[in-house]
């Protein structure tokens, strides 16, 4: 309207009320005055006034009822929220559920097996919220708005409990009617809903992943330096060279003349010279993981037996499923479990159960589930004749760092420091849980 007036294109505004204008009295008088000093008129029918013949004063008054007005709607809104949060009202939408009614959400199947799919890519591959983005791109994947994936949305996924079947909400509310300015709300002030009937991922995956998020942002660094940059795992070394000194990560190099050669520096020294760090060495890519890869079969100088040692300890801790009668029987059972699941939520639905007996009978048939899966995979690698030899090999070429990505290396090599003076240090982790043959020292220098 304000554009209009400055083009010209009308004389006088009419309206019902002054509350119709604005509700808020500093922006109602500014629009007032600016209409007025191009000479427009503005006529309100219900007060009987018109903003070019009665008092400023008059229309201030009329304008603080208004606003006045819109501060009592705000807080009745407010109030109805927060009743509604306490009963467990959902948003309007969210991915992996279809919304039924105000207070009912129904798993979508498409949109759950993606929602699986990011906790699996995440926990599982080691991808960062970026590189799951991309991966859910390319596979042509759209969000419920049909957007296409960034890391906002993915971390947001990541981080909603819902998706184990716990419920928050009243996290949110508008500090400020005038400005719409929101505000998070303390923890203590938070609703919870157990909805154990909405789980797409087990409670265990979804805490594994909410710890890999924090070590994730904890962003290790050498004792007295400064934080680290964040959590990457696009190559075998990210963020796992640290600068002795100032803490940062080494960032990646490549450089092409006749052959192409890949090297890590400080990333502070390359981006400020040495200005706020004076490390300026440089660790050759093939050099460093050669040295890895001699240390290892120092400390392991039999690496067949370690291999199978290994595999030996993996047959031990699995189901024996061998035959296939007892996969077939495995698979009858799971069916049973499923429809099980499925009687109880009808149940909860129709009011024959409470919320916490479906929660008990929920989180037992998950159980059972998870230990069915588990055999059924490994009787699957059962009936292919070349998977213990495909299995033996992977170990092998992990050994000899032939397949071993960011996170594989993450679970054995806690960070790689390194000094001015060109020392490097490889501190390993304190490996535990009873794995053979992995008593490794706690580092390594040269």
């Amino acid at each position: 309207m304000m554009e209009d007036a400055r083009a010209g294109l009308f004389e006088q505004v009419v309206v019902k009320d002054i509350s119709r204008v604005a509700r808020n009295t500093v922006d109602f008088l500014q629009s007032i005055r600016v209409l007025k000093a191009m000479g427009i008129n503005v006529m309100f029918l219900t007060a009987n006034m018109t903003s070019l013949g009665d008092s400023e004063f008059i229309l201030t008054i009329f304008g603080a009822m208004a606003q006045e007005e819109s501060g009592n709607l705000s807080k009745r809104v407010k109030w109805g929220k927060k009743i509604n949060a306490q009963k467990g009202r959902v948003p309007q939408r969210i991915y992996g559920y279809d919304r039924i009614d105000n207070f009912t959400l129904q798993i979508n199947p498409a949109e759950a097996e993606v929602v699986r799919k990011i906790f699996r890519l995440y926990l599982g591959e080691g991808m960062g919220c970026r590189a799951v983005s991309l991966a859910l791109n390319e596979d042509g994947v759209k969000t419920k708005f049909g957007c296409a994936w960034n890391p906002r949305g993915v971390r947001r996924v990541l981080a909603n409990p819902i998706y184990c079947g716990h419920y928050v909400n009243n996290k949110y509310e508008v500090e400020d009617f005038l400005t719409g300015r929101q505000v998070r709300l303390p923890a203590e002030q938070h609703c919870h809903h157990d909805r154990p009937g909405w789980a797409i991922v087990s409670e265990e995956e979804f805490r594994r992943v909410q710890l890999q998020m924090a070590e994730r942002g904890r962003r290790k660094a050498p004792e007295g330096s400064a934080p680290d940059s964040r959590y990457s795992a696009r190559h075998p070394l990210s963020t796992l060279i640290k600068c002795a000194h100032c803490g940062r990560s080494f960032c990646r190099r490549k450089y092409t003349y006749v052959n192409t050669r890949a090297y890590w520096v400080c990333s502070t020294n390359s981006q400020y010279t040495a200005q706020r760090c004076d490390n300026r060495v440089k660790i050759e890519e093939n050099e460093l993981l050669a040295e890895i890869r001699d240390y290892f079969e120092r400390i392991i100088p039999n690496q067949e037996r370690f291999a199978g040692e290994i595999l030996k300890e993996l047959e031990k801790r699995r189901p024996d499923m061998r035959d296939r009668a007892g996969a077939e029987e495995a698979g009858k059972k799971r069916g049973r479990l499923l429809a099980k699941r499925s009687r109880c939520q009808e149940m909860y639905a129709n009011g024959a159960m409470t919320m916490a007996e479906l929660k008990v009978k929920t989180e037992q048939i998950a159980g059972e589930l998870a230990a069915l899966e588990d055999g059924l995979t490994r009787c699957a690698g059962q009936e292919d004749g070349g998977a213990e030899e495909e299995y033996l090999r992977e170990i092998r070429g992990f050994l000899r760092l032939e397949t071993a990505a960011n996170p594989e290396l993450r679970r054995i090599i806690d960070h790689i420091a390194v000094s001015r003076d060109g020392t490097v240090r490889i501190v390993l982790k304190k490996l535990g849980g009873g794995d053979p043959g992995l008593n490794f020292p706690s580092s390594c220098s040269w």
